[in-house]
């Protein structure tokens, strides 16, 4: 019942080819994103990021990270995190942090 009533509202608010299997991601894109904007702006994401991990007991450490957020041209079309240094300790009981790159394809304007 839910589903049905879900294509009915998205067949007479886009049309019957929003319904078509190779549409329908399309036809819905951007919808869930502008009704949570309100409450998950873009401006915080970093800041909410960062207090969610540390809610799950995940520090940083002296880590260094590398954010690269925001899609534009030329960059490449995929999202990723790595980790050219891991975190580890020296031989001499010091603590070495890790250094991270992380990149998306975010549009602030998209909303």
């Amino acid at each position: 019942p839910l589903m049905v009533e879900a294509r009915k509202r998205l067949e007479a608010e886009k049309g019957a080819m929003a319904l078509e299997p190779w549409n329908t991601g399309f036809a819905m894109a951007g919808d869930v994103t502008k009704k949570l904007d309100p409450y998950f702006p873009f401006e915080k994401s970093v800041e909410q990021w960062g207090r969610s991990f540390a809610a799950l007991g995940i520090n940083y450490k002296g880590a260094s990270m590398k954010l690269d957020l925001l899609d534009r041209k030329g960059k490449y079309s995929n999202g990723f995190c790595h980790w050219p240094q891991p975190a580890w300790v020296k031989p001499d009981g010091s603590w070495q942090p890790t250094v991270t790159h992380f990149t998306s394809l975010a549009d602030p304007a998209a909303v």
